[in-house]
């Protein structure tokens, strides 16, 4: 499976093509209410079409992490 590579403010995570692209529907879906999901969503789909690896800005790491591990369901 194709597996795409992140930088979280200097840790690198590798997730499946398939978690990536749920992970960007969760981010469309908070994004009308979420500049920082906007910019997550718009981040993660060249990284699904391109397949490379991604540095994400601190507030997008955080949002992607929260997303990942859901505490209080907001982001």
């Amino acid at each position: 499976m194709a597996m795409i590579e992140f930088d979280l403010n200097g840790r690198m995570l590798a997730l499946d093509h398939t978690v990536v692209h749920e992970l960007r529907a969760k981010a469309l879906a908070g994004a009308g209410s979420s500049s920082t999901l906007n910019d997550l969503a718009v981040i993660l789909s060249p990284a699904l079409s391109e397949q490379k690896s991604v540095t994400l800005r601190r507030a997008e790491s955080r949002a992607l992490e929260q997303l990942l591990n859901p505490r209080d369901g907001t982001v």
